[in-house]
Parts: structure tokens; sequence; C-alpha cells
């Protein structure tokens, strides 16, 4: 669900949540999804928590593009805005890009539980959610936090929280959380970019991803 205050996070688990619709995600739908597809005609992709579904490598940022230069500017303002609180304002730290790349599932694609640490923030934007279900208790291509205590099973809080995407929609979250994205059983594709964050010493040079992220 996404809040009027769009860095008031969402309690998961006793853990902050973001989800916030960016601003322009329409004009440069079709670009980001010309840039992924075609690296997917070009690359096999790589195997990590991705299963019958394509997960982009290197090649994501190293092919450039102004719609992922215009991603990356938008989703690394917000996640500073969004965390600083937890970092004392960044006073003597910095948030920085740590990985980034493209998954595209079509029908019987989906992602197995996994986490991304020792990243310390993680998190995707919804680029094509393709087709959704509408039955109760479906959640085809919809992507399920595990909860990390089951014995808030005792106090009635023991589900996992399953998040319905959308065309546009970032979502942030601690990068130690396990999640999982359901098996999609539609013809057409769910394309997401996916990113990690990390928090470093301010000054400490961040891996090279092509890309200016100087924040305006």
């Amino acid at each position: 669900m996404t809040q009027a205050d769009p860095y008031a996070p969402h309690m998961l688990f006793g853990f902050p949540m973001w989800a916030s619709l960016i601003s322009g995600s329409e004009q440069h739908k079709e670009g980001l999804l010309k840039h992924v597809m075609g690296l997917r005609e070009r690359y096999p992709g790589v195997v990590r928590s991705n299963r019958h579904a394509w997960h982009s490598g290197p090649e994501f940022l190293r092919h450039k593009s102004e719609h992922v230069a215009w991603l990356l500017q938008k989703v690394t303002k917000f996640a500073t805005l969004a965390t600083a609180r937890y970092h004392d304002n960044y006073q003597s730290q910095e948030l920085v890009l740590a990985g980034c790349w493209a998954n595209v599932l079509g029908f019987g694609g989906w992602n197995a539980p996994h986490h991304h640490a020792p990243t310390h923030w993680s998190g995707a934007y919804y680029v094509n959610v393709g087709t959704l279900p509408t039955e109760p208790g479906d959640f085809s291509g919809m992507i399920e936090f595990l909860n990390p205590n089951p014995q808030m099973a005792l106090y009635g809080q023991s589900g996992n929280y399953v998040h319905r995407p959308k065309d546009g929609l970032m979502v942030l979250f601690p990068a130690t959380v396990t999640h999982y994205v359901h098996p999609r059983f539609a013809d057409d594709l769910r394309v997401s970019i996916a990113y990690n964050f990390s928090v470093v010493p301010r000054g400490e040079k961040p891996g090279a991803t092509g890309y200016s992220l100087q924040l305006p």
C-alpha cells in the first residue's frame, strides 16, 4: 500500500518498508522496457533467486540508458531521504548503490526465497507488472515478505506480508528481510528493476556503475 507521506514507513514485522509511486514513470516506461528487453535478447543472464525467469548480469549498467539513469537518480534520492532517520541523517555516512539489475518473469516464472545481505537496503521498481490476479488468495506475481519471528504467532501476528505491485511503484526495505515472488500464471511479462544500497563512511568510493548519481 502507498502512503500519503512518501517517507513515512509501513512497519513490516517491526522493520520499516516504503512503497511509493514515482513521478515521471509513464514517460520512461517504454524506454526502460526497450532497454531491458533488448538486453534479454542479447544476453543469457545469470541465475540467482530467479526460477524460469531472466535476471540480467552486469550488462544492465554497462549499456547506458537515459531511462536507467533517470531511475537511479530517483531511487537513490528517495532511499537517502527515507532512510536518513536511521543513519544519523547521514552526517558521517552516505548511501551508495551496491547493485542494480533487471528481472523478467513470464508464465511460470518466480523468485525463490532470498535476502540481500550483506548490503543494508534493497528494493524494486516495477516497470510493467502485467496481468495480476483478481481472485482472493491468488498471489501470482506478487512479492511476499517472510515473518522472521514465529513467536509473534502468540500475539496474533504470525502472517507473512504480501505486497501487490503496480506500474511505477518503488519499494524499499531492509536487505536482511527474506522475501520471494510467487510464480506467475499469466502469458504476459512482469518486468522489474531491483537494487541494493550500502551504508558506507562518507567519502568512501563506491563501485563504478557508469552512471552519475549526483542528486539534484
